[in-house]
């Protein structure tokens, strides 16, 4: 069955290489991959050829980069993850997944964190009938590392695209939590130096000096005045389900609504600002959902919430 896939793609790319006028060893040329294995590939002999294949030899074919992806198997691929995948490196977003990936499942020391680590064993338990003593000894604090290292390529991608889905469930920008730095290298992207404050008071502007921990540079995705954005410090765990963990960063939009399912910078009632995500009733009511089942969702009064703007990325802090 794949091999007859394999077959389909190899023809058809044959046919776009000769409707295009161009021999093998021009398409070689113009995109940079050899000649053999384009000639493997049209004759099924190398499989499916990764995304980065792909976007070489798209541009010389005359295709669009999806309409390749798709012919070469990755249909089920998150249209967003596609985009992605065409616009970085993409070396470098499956490095910057892993280290998400790592990142939520272990602690500040590294290790696997209880409640996955039970669920792997269990996992584990039920597929392969293996007694959980020996099920422990296998799942150490290494074995997180490993598994991700030990992924092919296309379970790799497979596991991106997982990522990228619960980002944009959880209203996550998935483009800038995956923004390569060859982006800010090619100066391709302008910056802005903005403040990073560690925490925002009621009663005091947003901007306020008794806020300000320091200033910083972002690469300006969004084509916003520096006026316009903040990064906040992120304190306490009440966001781990949306993977924003305690010491990360986020850049936040300064606007005084967001639609509702935003994660958002409220001040509730005169205290010191929250990072929640925004429900909104049909009676007015507004609802600060955290995304951690350790903690109440907080309900107050609109007029008791002051919407200081809205989370456009978040910004991993490194182990």
């Amino acid at each position: 069955m794949v091999e007859n896939k394999v077959k389909v793609f190899g023809e058809y790319l044959k046919n776009k290489r000769k409707e295009k006028g161009l021999s093998i060893r021009k398409l070689e040329e113009l995109s940079g991959v050899s000649n053999a294995y384009l000639s493997q590939l049209e004759n099924g002999k190398r499989g499916m050829p990764s995304p980065e294949i792909i976007k070489k030899i798209n541009g010389p074919l005359g295709v669009e980069y999806d309409e390749l992806m798709e012919k070469a198997g990755y249909i089920d691929l998150h249209p967003e993850t596609v985009s992605i995948i065409k616009n970085n490196d993409l070396n470098e977003v499956l490095t910057n997944a892993a280290e998400i990936f790592i990142k939520s499942v272990t602690g500040k020391d590294g290790e696997i964190t209880p409640d996955y680590r039970n669920n792997i064993i269990r996992e584990i338990q039920r597929e392969y009938s293996i007694g959980k003593s020996e099920v422990e000894e296998i799942v150490n604090d290494d074995f997180i590392n490993k598994l991700v290292k030990n992924l092919t390529l296309e379970e790799k991608i497979s596991f991106l695209n997982i990522m990228i889905k619960d980002f944009e469930e959880r209203n996550i920008d998935a483009q800038g939590v995956f923004e390569t730095s060859s982006i800010c290298k090619n100066n391709t992207v302008k910056t802005l130096r903005v403040p990073v404050l560690g925490h925002i008071a009621a009663g005091l502007p947003i901007t306020a000096e008794e806020h300000i921990d320091e200033w910083t540079e972002i690469p300006n995705m969004w084509n916003l005045k520096e006026s316009e954005v903040i990064v906040l410090k992120v304190k306490g765990d009440s966001m781990i389900g949306s993977r924003i963990y305690e010491g990360d960063r986020v850049v936040v939009k300064l606007q005084s609504d967001v639609e509702s399912g935003e994660i958002a910078v409220v001040n509730v009632n005169g205290d010191e600002a929250t990072l929640k995500r925004v429900k909104k009733s049909q009676n007015g009511q507004v609802i600060l959902y955290p995304d951690n089942p350790q903690y109440e969702p907080i309900f107050i009064a609109h007029e008791g919430a002051r919407i200081i703007g809205k989370v456009i990325q978040v910004i991993f802090e490194p182990k």
